[in-house]
């Protein structure tokens, strides 16, 4: 465990555990931030997978909020660029092309010190970081309520005060609206690009693709069922919960990839079935969020519709 870490808990934290190799990721990016930027990372929270732990290795990233000491001024911003960069590019050669597994890097966004007691809709991020695209003081996708929600509830810090005593803007409306137009915009889109036909559907056939699609798209239904934000592994099982046993298999395919395990008997060696399969069940996902009621109430389990689900054939 590293001590840079360690050294940057303060007493009354957050005491859920982080993984070991998450936190190997942090204090690397760290150290490297305060090379590069010293003194200016006055606070860094973890938030996602790792802060509500469901981390997995090789599988998920580290997401993070860093709160920045001032502007970022040009020169500070190719430094930075360069850090996120060279962390990128050794992730690559590390995991993706030795293990042949999802790089492991840090994601998130660097904010000023009274971002967080604003809305996330009307807050412009100094920079963000993600899957190795860098933007400087553009709209971020994680600058959302969702993270709001996560850091004021769940988040961890790693340097700065506890979240609980952080001044964080969170409004149950913001995040209702936010992921449902999240799941009418992206997710629409997603399913549509799933579901095409011919060379287009290459991209989508590995099963990272579909299970990101088939635990990402319950998640948003289970926040807006609840308020509440979970795991990708959690809204696996709330899934299996919430809808009805036509969507099982698919679901278990996503569960098992997420977990590390083999294809699910119907999908082993079958990708373009799994493709179909998890487009339709991402459909039916945003048509029943959007039909949950106004008061978050958990919605009945669904009876299988005919012709629903693609079946194995």
């Amino acid at each position: 465990m590293s001590d840079l870490v360690n050294d940057h808990y303060p007493k009354g934290s957050r005491s859920t555990p982080v993984s070991e190799t998450a936190r190997t990721a942090i204090a690397d990016l760290l150290g490297r931030l305060d090379r590069e930027l010293p003194g200016r990372i006055e606070g860094f929270y973890v938030v996602g997978s790792a802060c509500l732990g469901a981390f997995r290795p090789a599988r998920s990233d580290v997401d993070f909020v860093a709160i920045v000491d001032g502007e970022l001024d040009a020169r500070d911003l190719r430094r930075l660029r360069a850090v996120h960069r060279r962390l990128w590019m050794n992730a690559l050669a590390r995991d993706a092309g030795l293990r042949r597994r999802w790089p492991l890097v840090c994601n998130g966004s660097y904010l000023r010190p009274d971002d967080l007691s604003r809305s996330p809709l009307e807050v412009t991020p100094l920079a963000g970081h993600v899957a190795g695209r860098f933007a400087a003081a553009e709209p971020g996708f994680d600058v959302n309520p969702v993270t709001w929600h996560t850091l004021a509830h769940h988040g961890i810090a790693v340097r700065g005060p506890d979240p609980k005593s952080v001044r964080i803007r969170t409004d149950a409306a913001d995040l209702h609206a936010w992921t449902l137009e999240n799941l009418n915009g992206y997710w629409r889109r997603w399913v549509v690009r799933a579901g095409r036909p011919g060379l287009a559907t290459l991209r989508t056939l590995p099963r990272r693709f579909t299970a990101w699609g088939v635990l990402g798209a319950p998640r948003l239904h289970y926040t807006l069922t609840t308020d509440e934000v979970t795991s990708k592994e959690e809204a696996g099982r709330y899934a299996l919960e919430t809808f009805a046993p036509e969507w099982r298999e698919v679901i278990e395919e996503a569960l098992a990839f997420w977990r590390g395990g083999p294809a699910v008997a119907p999908f082993r060696l079958r990708p373009d079935v799994r493709r179909r399969a998890a487009a339709a069940f991402v459909a039916h996902v945003i048509e029943s969020a959007n039909r949950l009621p106004s008061t978050g109430a958990p919605p009945q389990r669904q009876r299988p519709a005919p012709g629903t689900a693609p079946r194995a054939r």
